[in-house]
């Protein structure tokens, strides 16, 4: 519980998760407050310790039994102007953001929170030391993902008319806004973690090809210069 307890508290502390509600364990945060307090409750009433199987397997908010959080992010509104505020579905963000019709595959727009963190939910009978529900592998697994490129400093801007794959659009304005804040929030996760004996890293089968290049345990590298860059007239293409 002392993890699970860290882990909220960091992301709250760097605006990067902070939940709203969880369905499964009944939570919303204007009615009942400190999320921790609630997982104490379970833990001593009912033998439960949740590491974040509250959460729903998906995450994608609106979605029944799935949980719904929140993170501080900057981006370029309607009328192009730099904004930073809570966003909750990173899906719905951009279908608002649309430059025009349909001109972005619905595949960018998927309805995920800015992070996403899944775990496993473990029952305990009144007076037994095991699981009832014990997890598959040999050790109990956190796991912390994002879905867009909106956290990286260099983008190919795969839905932009101009995409090609090998040139890259400057993104370091934005990024050098939310994504320190990430990496602080996962600095001390990991280090948590590794202070109660637990173990670390990037998980390189659920990582894309290109992310990989640009992270490591620590975080996101703001500090790196892609190989080719697109030219900045790019952004005045016409969307159609």
């Amino acid at each position: 519980m002392e993890f699970a307890q860290h882990l909220l508290s960091a992301g709250i502390q760097h605006h990067v998760l902070e939940f709203i509600e969880a369905p499964l364990i009944h939570y919303q945060r204007e009615r009942d407050g400190d999320l921790y307090a609630l997982l104490t409750t379970l833990y001593h009433q009912h033998r439960i310790v949740d590491l974040f199987g509250f959460t729903g397997a998906a995450m994608m908010p609106g979605q029944p039994r799935s949980s719904t959080a929140s993170a501080i992010l900057a981006w370029y509104d309607a009328k192009d102007r730099l904004v930073e505020r809570p966003c909750t579905d990173l899906g719905a963000l951009i279908a608002g953001l649309e430059p025009s019709p349909d001109s972005i595959p619905p595949g960018f727009m998927k309805h995920y929170p800015p992070l996403r963190v899944t775990g496993k939910r473990l029952e305990y009978g009144s007076a037994s030391l095991e699981p009832q529900n014990p997890p598959n592998a040999q050790s109990l697994e956190v796991r912390l993902a994002i879905h867009s490129d909106i956290w990286f400093p260099w983008i190919y801007g795969s839905a932009h008319p101009a995409c090609d794959y090998e040139r890259m659009f400057d993104n370091r304005e934005l990024a050098g806004r939310h994504t320190p804040r990430l990496n602080a929030f996962l600095r001390t996760v990991a280090a948590k973690t590794k202070a109660i004996g637990g173990s670390w890293s990037v998980d390189p089968d659920d990582t894309g090809a290109d992310a990989i290049r640009w992270l490591n345990e620590d975080g996101i590298f703001l500090d790196v210069e892609p190989l080719m860059r697109m030219p900045p007239e790019a952004l005045d293409i016409e969307w159609i």
